[in-house]
């Protein structure tokens, strides 16, 4: 948990869109994603209270960091991630936990009313630009020079023209109480000392609670507490520069503290956090390739020959028996029929005369032989799906004779049964090679690598490790201002069917391309390819992106990488897939090896089989036809002032249409593609973790300790509920749940891993002699329960929780330990 819903201390909502966020995809400080103890990675879903369901996770450093009390009392922002990492031990409490970026277009998406934004610098400058131009003056600073003008010269533009108090020095008055603000007023009245920018005031607990609330930044130095640019805080305390009252307050004029300040500053003073985002985690961030379980080389059938592992090398030398021959075993398998001298193989070309093979159907139902698709008799669908006795060991032998390999692989593994409709085999040569290259394959004979998916509008070449000269070569000639592209650092708009795919992607992709080199050689006999002999060497090289739920592949070209564990492509992609960015994760495949070795023969002969495959391919992204979330896409630099007054009512999005640009604008013209803007910059896409502490953490046990810890130091979460939370949706279903599957047990075979409702009479597994044991052992029922109630303990959970665990402790003892065999000492006499 990092927020509870509306709490102060939570997520402040910033409006805006980072190069790297929209889409449902949110942005933080890295320096939170470092405080949050690196629980919050690039691409780490987090569940949100609003507007959507859920926001993917991206660093922007242009965004406000936490603000923490470190252990010697000082409060201090924190929004450099090198510093968050330099004092992260030193952290006490974090009393506010950062600002989180929303851009427009996920409150349209979602139809969600606008909040009310806090006061940000966004809204101040174009205030202050407008209140100039009403008086005629002209402002005598830069914008760059107003992001912190200093604490006098804010409340000198302030009196000028009339502009709100600066956000850098607008405290969160609403966060305390009126009678609160009266108390630390007359403290500072009565025991201050203001010299120059700094304010001094005795320490003292209660008003020590309220700077901390405030979020007002200070040391504490001989019993002293230390406020550095504290003119403003003075100023909204109704005292001048000799810390004499110039205004006066009592909380019955004014209950409401925003009303208060306003009257004490005589100066406008804006909510500064009106509304908080509760946000938990969803999921952790992946980039992984995609395997089964266990994951197979090769789509060959095993069978019991393989053992639990399914391996190839077991396979050629299994034998039930001594008197059976070793490699020989029986499969259900796609079988054919040669054309020239009738040998049944499972092959495409006959293994004795290289004759093409036809499959043989027959009816599974009637076991009518047919050479038509339907039985004549019960008009069922036919197959060539049969039982077929082969000598593997002289299959295994000639694959590697074919492809001039020599038999040394230390693992090679295929499946125990093909599941789809006619059985179809892949070639076991295709398996060694990959195996021989570290590569598995999917389903539909690809192989496929997961990340999770990230927007990214505009990138910059040194953040995805390519140089000018590659980008140019690429089609990046001139960066997001029209200027020529000349150096790495300049912002450019990515192509809608480019990717950056993680460094550990890329590495897999390169093993890829050199198993697609060797087969193109060794077994079509063809020249290679990809000739590829690093990752630089993959840039512009073609992919396949797939969701899951999908059938469609689109065309993509990578070209570049990154250190965070996602995969950055322009939400145009991302939609064509039909996929948004909320945690959402696809794979990606080499385009030739989507060509070469997908087979429609291979796919689940089931109802979804056709699912998360390959079946066409989009080869050009047309923006009206992927999905309408992404027309909502705002593309301003800065959204305008109407904008921000209009939160205030809690306007409806869709009033505002014609006030932000959105993608929907520009459908079917040049600008749906180019000419992108956004609000806020981050200096690497890459920052902050590269992957969440959910992922590096080992057992379940270190991350609850962890998370709890956590929770402790978040002033916007309560540790006791996080305990409970915890106990009552992971620990106990895990502990009901396992103590029911021990009573319902199967047992199993160490050998062939055959499963049986109860233990055979012979002891042993009757297929093949193997030892049988329990599938569900007395150590993963019991595994959570002390450390339950440890924390029940200690975190003072309710009754209730606490009798339900006490309950499930007596049933697991009643099951485990004997009452006859009990061991006791001799106080049990006395």
């Amino acid at each position: 948990m990092f927020s509870y819903p509306s709490r102060p201390g939570g997520f402040r909502l910033r409006y805006g869109r980072s190069r790297n966020t929209c889409f449902a995809a949110g942005g933080v400080s890295p320096a939170t994603m470092v405080l949050m103890d690196d629980f919050l990675a690039p691409g780490t879903q987090m569940k949100v209270e609003r507007p959507g369901k859920a926001l993917g996770i991206a660093p922007v450093d242009s965004l406000e960091g936490p603000t923490v009390r470190l252990l010697n009392g000082r409060v201090v922002r924190v929004d450099s991630i090198d510093e968050a990492r330099k004092i992260r031990s030193s952290v006490s409490s974090i009393l506010d936990i950062g600002e989180l970026l929303i851009n427009y277009g996920d409150f349209l998406e979602n139809n969600h009313i606008l909040v009310p934004s806090s006061y940000c610098f966004e809204w101040w400058v174009q205030e202050l630009h407008t209140n100039a131009g009403k008086i005629g003056k002209d402002v005598p600073y830069d914008d760059s020079q107003l992001t912190d003008p200093g604490g006098q010269t804010a409340l000198e533009l302030c009196d000028t023209f009339n502009v709100a108090l600066h956000p850098q020095y607008t405290y969160l008055w609403h966060d305390v109480t009126s009678g609160e603000i009266i108390t630390l007023s007359k403290y500072v009245e009565e025991n201050g000392e203001f010299a120059g920018e700094l304010l001094s005031i005795p320490v003292d607990d209660t008003i020590k609670q309220i700077l901390e609330t405030l979020l007002v930044q200070h040391s504490i130095q001989e019993q002293q507490i230390d406020i550095e640019q504290a003119a403003p805080l003075v100023r909204c305390l109704g005292l001048d520069g000799s810390l004499q009252r110039h205004r006066s307050a009592s909380q019955d004029d004014f209950p409401d503290p925003m009303e208060m300040v306003n009257h004490l500053a005589q100066l406008t003073v804006r909510a500064r956090a009106p509304y908080r985002i509760g946000a938990r985690m969803g999921r952790p961030e992946k980039s992984n390739r995609r395997e089964m379980k266990p994951a197979p080389n090769v789509l060959f059938p095993v069978g019991e020959a393989g053992g639990r592992t399914r391996s190839l090398i077991n396979a050629k030398n299994y034998s039930r028996s001594f008197k059976e021959n070793v490699g020989v075993y029986e499969i259900e398998v796609d079988c054919r029929a040669c054309t020239h001298c009738g040998t049944v193989t499972f092959r495409n070309l006959c293994p004795d005369c290289n004759s093409p093979t036809l499959p043989k159907l027959h009816c599974p139902v009637c076991n009518i032989e047919t050479n038509e698709p339907e039985c004549p008799k019960c008009h069922k669908e036919t197959t060539s799906a049969d039982k077929l006795t082969i000598n593997f060991k002289e299959e295994y032998k000639r694959a590697f004779e074919n492809l001039g390999e020599r038999d040394n692989l230390d693992t090679f593994k295929g499946v125990q049964g093909l599941i789809s409709k006619h059985k179809t085999p892949e070639p076991i040569e295709k398996g060694i090679l990959r195996a021989r290259h570290g590569v598995v394959t999917f389903k539909d004979g690809t192989v496929r690598y997961d990340m999770s998916d990230m927007p990214l509008t505009h990138v910059r070449p040194d953040e995805i490790g390519v140089s000018v000269e590659t980008m140019h070569r690429l089609g990046y000639n001139v960066d997001t201002y029209g200027a020529d592209l000349v150096d790495a650092s300049q912002v450019v708009e990515l192509k809608v069917q480019d990717i950056i795919v993680s460094y550990h992607c890329a590495e897999y992709l390169l093993k890829t391309t050199n198993f697609i080199d060797d087969l193109l050689v060794k077994y079509y006999g063809l020249e290679p390819y990809y000739k590829a002999g690093s990752v630089e060497d993959l840039i512009g090289t073609m992919v396949i992106g797939l969701a899951p739920h999908t059938s469609a592949g689109v065309l993509a070209r990578v070209i570049g990488f990154t250190g965070a564990s996602v995969g950055y492509a322009h939400p145009f992609f991302h939609a064509a897939k039909r996929r948004n960015c909320d945690g959402d994760e696809d794979c990606v495949m080499l385009l030739l090896d989507g060509f070469l070795n997908f087979s429609r023969s291979y796919l689940p002969d089931k109802r979804g089989g056709k699912m998360d495959a390959p079946l066409v391919l989009t080869t050009r992204i047309d923006p009206k036809e992927v999905d309408k979330e992404a027309h909502n896409i705002d593309l301003l630099y800065r959204y305008p002032l109407e904008f921000y007054e209009a939160t205030l009512d809690y306007a409806n999005p869709k009033d505002l249409e014609k006030l932000i640009e959105t993608v929907s604008n520009r459908l079917g013209t040049p600008g749906q593609y180019e000419g992108w803007g956004f609000t806020h910059d981050i200096s690497d896409i890459a920052m902050g973790p590269a992957n969440s502490a959910y992922k590096t953490l080992g057992t379940m046990i270190e991350k609850m300790t962890a998370q709890l810890e956590l929770a402790r130091k978040i002033r916007a979460v309560d540790e006791r509920d996080v305990a409970e939370r915890v106990i009552k949706s992971h620990f106990l279903p895990d502990l009901i749940g396992n103590l029911r599957a021990f009573s319902r047990q199967q047992v199993r075979c160490v050998k062939c891993n055959r499963k049986f409702r109860r233990t055979p009479l012979k002891g042993v597994c009757p297929k093949c002699n193997g030892k049988i044991v329990l599938t569900v052992h007395e150590g993963s029922v019991k595994k959570y329960m002390d450390i339950s109630l440890k924390v029940a303990e200690e975190y003072e959970i309710s009754d209730y929780t606490k009798q339900r665990l006490d309950l499930i402790n007596l049933e697991i003892k009643s099951l485990f330990e004997s009452d006859v065999s009990k061991q006791m000492g001799l106080a049990d006499f006395m």
